[in-house]
């Protein structure tokens, strides 16, 4: 059993105490442990500009220092890398901090102890199984005197007050170290890359809650758990992902509990979009309205123009990379020719549009909106993206045999997902399938030679790719 496994069931079981939970997932043998398992084949990279396979040489001599520093409570994080990640037109972008390798290792540990210590707050539910359960309920539901009402709250990350966040921590974290960690952990800058240190304190901020760290969202979800719980209370339906809300019910009840939440929510320093704006909607269910990328047409349940418009938008830059790239390639590579990129490019799109299965989870577009019922949507889709082929002389202007469709995808990903048509990285557990899925995809020449440990490094570096890619075509992703 790993370090940090075995002393969280000691906690749970009542056989550890906070700081001994502290001291077990934060000595040097854990951190680097958290390290091996999670971030060594890691590509992200902080302002160290290390990403895992750069920092592992250094980090059995770095965790050993790291693990003092946290027990000593003289642990400092570095500030963290500013990525931009565009939310549409007209709306500012999301920015994300992206910590160095080795401060991923300390904020995952503690990510570890807040999910022992408030079990009821770690995330559990992706958005699709709200929508899921949610299109379920409303099957059951009077389309005319069943009101349902979409918000949202604004700026919810960046508006969390940060002083009443440690007081609601402190209620039940009696560590001093881990109270510590976090609140150095908050109070981080987000810089640009670039920055020298002597500029981060123009980035610092003194509310809000970082986005893209490990305890990130189990921060919010302590932050809110009161509020939730009493929303679940009042005799409606009440969903909060992240900083979406739906709630439906009887008319008055529905418009009461908005009040409710908005109330809650202004003495926490949080707001909701008034009524009758863009982002709140209060009507019968009989007309449509948007949940989580999702719009609802009572019975149909499809997916927003604007997020179809996106992923074919993501389909159409493969087939322009394909052409922009070919001759480079080619040039680059001695062994590729037309032939192999047309029979790669045939790969990628086609995992594109099936999406991937890894470590048991499923990602991508299809894996995202598996809870729609609208099929035509995807039979349209499809149509569309075969007849991007019609500008591709190299595939005699037509869709090639092998091209694979959202609709079956959609079949086979919710009902047989491991038969073969979605691409499952799961089975591909040796060096020799490594090393042949790295020749198919031309990310190695077959005559190569390479070590384990360079077969190991470019299988994980283009897997994470290919997933991350995938996750970014799911229109809600926090």
């Amino acid at each position: 059993m790993e370090l940090s496994a075995e002393a969280l069931k000691g906690f749970s079981s009542g056989a550890l105490s906070q700081s001994q939970l502290f001291r077990e997932l934060f000595s040097a043998e854990a951190l680097f442990e958290c390290f091996e398992c999670r971030f060594s084949k890691s590509e992200s990279k902080g302002v160290d500009r290390l990403a895992g396979p750069q920092y592992e040489s250094r980090a059995p001599s770095e965790f050993v220092r790291v693990a003092a520093k946290c027990n000593a409570r003289t642990f400092r994080f570095s500030p963290y890398l500013e990525n931009l990640k565009p939310k549409g037109r007209s709306k500012p972008p999301r920015v994300i901090g992206v910590p160095t390798i080795r401060d991923r290792v300390v904020l995952a540990q503690l990510n570890a102890f807040l999910g022992a210590v408030f079990p009821e707050c770690v995330p559990r539910n992706i958005a699709s199984s709200y929508v899921r359960q949610i299109s379920l309920e409303l099957v059951e539901q009077d389309p005319v005197k069943t009101w349902v009402c979409g918000t949202d709250i604004k700026t919810f990350y960046d508006s969390i007050n940060r002083e009443r966040l440690m007081k609601v921590l402190l209620r039940r974290v009696v560590c001093p170290e881990v109270a510590l960690l976090i609140g150095r952990a908050l109070a981080s800058p987000i810089v640009p890359a670039g920055s020298g240190r002597n500029k981060s304190s123009e980035n610092r901020e003194e509310k809000g809650v970082p986005q893209g760290l490990a305890i990130s969202n189990i921060l919010a979800a302590i932050y809110m758990n009161e509020v939730d719980s009493a929303m679940r209370k009042l005799g409606i339906a009440y969903f909060r992902y992240v900083d979406d809300v739906l709630m439906y019910g009887p008319q008055f009840q529905v418009a009461s509990a908005y009040k409710s939440l908005k109330a809650r929510l202004e003495r926490r320093g949080l707001g909701l979009h008034p009524m009758g704006s863009a982002k709140t909607t209060f009507d019968v269910l009989a007309k449509p309205f948007s949940y989580l990328g999702y719009v609802f047409r009572f019975p149909s349940i499809t997916v927003r123009d604007s997020t179809v418009e996106r992923f074919l938008q993501g389909i159409s830059a493969k087939f322009a990379e394909y052409r922009h790239q070919k001759k480079n390639k080619i040039d680059r590579y001695a062994y590729l020719d037309e032939g192999r990129l047309k029979e790669i490019f045939l790969l990628e799109l086609n995992e594109k549009i099936t999406g991937a299965i890894s470590e048991s989870r499923r990602y991508g577009w299809i894996a995202y909106f598996n809870q729609i019922n609208d099929l035509t949507l995807l039979s349209k889709m499809d149509i569309t993206i075969s007849g991007m082929f019609e500008r591709m002389p190299d595939f005699n202007h037509a869709a090639p045999p092998g091209l694979k469709k959202l609709l079956r995808s959609y079949h086979e990903m919710k009902h047989r997902p491991r038969d073969g048509y979605v691409h499952n990285y799961d089975v591909i557990n040796t060096r020799a399938h490594k090393l042949k899925f790295l020749v198919q995809r031309g990310r190695v020449g077959p005559d190569d030679v390479l070590s384990d440990d360079q077969i190991n490094a470019r299988y994980e570096a283009y897997r994470s790719r290919v997933l991350r890619n995938m996750q970014s075509d799911e229109s809600v992703v926090y």
